[in-house]
């Protein structure tokens, strides 16, 4: 009989810690993350405020999920478009077609006050955002894949590693992506990020494939 009761209490919990889950990440959907309090989740829920930290550690432990949950949904969303593309796209084009993407998405699924509480965090090391700042998610898998290409198909050549290429793609992004954060709203996020993975290709096109392009 006890066992029943704390398996009754562990499915209510849950089930809880999911209607919290589901309104957070609605709201924030509607609004930005810095808009939305735990009062207007708990209340919109009908429980508590005591009873949300119950369930997590605090508002930016909830972020953090659901910025993990972003990333995920993201990257393969990314997977999907850099599929779209034609097998025959030069690699170069193909990166930046990837990056333009992604400055699509951060600009204007995610946005610009979305983004500024997610360098927060990622500048405070709060847990959950793992997801973000590692080296081990979809994108660069992705992104190191596009450069293995390119080289295998004497389109691109680099003394660096496809790893480290494949990292400085990501660093380039993410540092034009921060510039963002601070001249909002006047830099124009997909036009630099679009400008700088130029940058980063024409160091890196054989010659000869450089001189195919512009003929």
């Amino acid at each position: 009989m006890r066992k029943n009761k704390v398996d009754k209490r562990k499915v209510q919990g849950a089930e809880t810690k999911g209607k919290l889950y589901g309104i957070a990440k609605r709201l924030f959907a509607e609004h930005s993350f810095s808009e939305v309090n735990i009062e207007d989740i708990t209340d919109e829920a009908g429980i508590t405020k005591g009873a949300f930290y119950v369930h997590f550690a605090s508002k930016d432990a909830l972020i953090a999920m659901l910025i993990a949950e972003y990333v995920s949904q993201a990257d393969m969303d990314y997977k999907a478009f850099v599929e779209s593309l034609p097998n025959d796209m030069p690699s170069a084009s193909a990166l930046l077609a990837l990056a333009g993407r992604i400055a699509d998405t951060l600009s204007n699924t995610l946005g610009y006050e979305n983004m500024k509480k997610i360098y927060q965090l990622l500048l405070m090391g709060a847990m959950g955002t793992e997801a973000v700042r590692e080296y081990g998610r979809e994108l660069y898998t992705l992104v190191y894949g596009m450069l293995q290409k390119g080289v295998l198909r004497g389109e691109l050549a680099s003394p660096l590693s496809l790893d480290a290429l494949s990292r400085h793609f990501v660093m380039a992004i993410r540092g034009v992506t921060f510039e963002w954060c601070v001249q909002h709203p006047d830099l124009d996020l997909r036009e630099q990020t679009i400008e700088h993975i130029r940058l980063l290709m024409d160091g890196i096109r054989t010659q000869a494939h450089s001189q195919e392009e512009e003929s």
